[in-house]
């Protein structure tokens, strides 16, 4: 699966053409520590406009994707821990039903209330 994809995909099932190549991030579960699950970088300037984020699991065939409107989170470099003007998040996969971001230096930011669909394919 890559972003091309699984954009196909969620615009698909959306039916609309919502997502594209500049508003959307994609990312693969992957291993980090002791934990799996899947980074976002975020550059603090896009809160300030819509972005959508597809969460891809090999393993369920299944594509989460969350939206962020814009603005709906304030002072995002007081929320997550920020490298280089970039929010940089880690949700993990331990709890599918929790989209936490779990990085130190953040405030544990849930992504839940911004979750739009799953896709499965």
């Amino acid at each position: 699966m890559n972003k091309a994809e699984a954009i196909q995909i969620a615009n698909e099932s959306l039916r609309s053409n919502a997502l594209n190549e500049s508003n959307t991030q994609f990312s693969q579960l992957v291993r980090y520590v002791s934990d799996e699950g899947w980074w976002l970088n975020i550059p603090l300037a896009n809160f300030r406009k819509e972005n959508h984020f597809l969460l891809c699991s090999e393993k369920a065939k299944m594509i989460r994707h969350i939206m962020l409107k814009p603005n709906c989170i304030l002072s995002p470099a007081t929320k997550f821990r920020v490298k280089d003007g970039v929010a940089d998040v880690f949700i993990s996969a331990a709890n599918p039903r929790k989209l936490v971001d779990i990085l130190q230096g953040g405030t544990k930011y849930s992504f839940n209330k911004h979750l739009v669909d799953e896709h499965r394919y």
